[in-house]
């Protein structure tokens, strides 16, 4: 990886954007790199170069678009590309995946299709900045054009999602349940609605990327270690 920069949103609620990020990538430094790991966060992502292929672990190849999302296209995924591969990236909270792509087919999907009056211009004026903060300043303004806002299921699957995090994604379905008091059927239903998807895939992504953040930080630790931390047995 040649850059990578994050921020957290300053005028758009952190109840609806959990992140911004640009990442640079180049082969003569880094081969090929790029392998992205779900975390069940939606993110509305602007591409700089045009030859750039996503890979899952299909074995299918999508040519991306200059503006895409997944929408519960399956993993893992590979970023592959000749020289460069430049991004920007709009991280939504996962409670609000639906209300800014809520469609619903499976698929690797243009953003110039879901928003045609904003995206052109918007990606234009992400890649003509001057700097990271002046990306995320574009995409602020595009996020608050669009005049999203919590509702009442929104609102509980964030709570439902705090509790996931909280626990580092061990603990389960029924726990959740019996912690908030609520039906596990009704849970699936309206985190599945909100989210895109379901309650025990989840909190399997948040699992698996919390083991790996402790493998990051703390290399000299066993797999097997981190496996019993994280309350896998097998």
């Amino acid at each position: 990886m040649l850059h990578s920069k994050s921020k957290a949103p300053v005028k758009v609620s952190r109840e609806l954007v959990r992140s911004y990020y640009f990442v640079e990538f180049d082969q003569s430094i880094n081969f090929n790199s790029g392998v992205v790991i779900d975390d069940a966060c939606y993110e509305l992502m602007f591409v700089k170069e045009k030859n750039v292929k996503l890979a899952n672990g299909f074995q299918n190849s999508y040519l991306l678009p200059s503006c895409y999302t997944f929408n519960n296209l399956e993993g893992p995924f590979k970023f592959e590309f000749s020289d460069s591969f430049s991004s920007f990236c709009i991280k939504l909270q996962p409670w609000m995946n639906a209300s800014y792509v809520p469609i619903k087919k499976s698929q690797l999907l243009d953003l110039k299709k879901l928003y045609p009056k904003y995206i052109n211009k918007l990606h234009e004026q992400i890649f003509n900045s001057a700097s990271f903060d002046e990306m995320a300043d574009h995409a602020e303004h595009f996020v608050i054009s669009l005049g999203k806002s919590m509702n009442k299921e929104t609102a509980l699957v964030r709570r439902i999602c705090d509790i996931i995090y909280q626990e580092s994604g061990n603990i389960t379905v029924n726990e959740i349940a019996d912690q908030l008091g609520i039906y596990r059927q009704k849970l699936n239903l309206v985190f599945k609605k909100e989210v895109k998807y379901t309650l025990k895939k989840f909190i399997n992504c948040i699992r698996i990327r919390s083991c790996l953040s402790y493998k990051l930080k703390h290399p000299e630790v066993s797999l097997t270690k981190i496996g019993y931390l994280f309350g896998y047995y097998d």
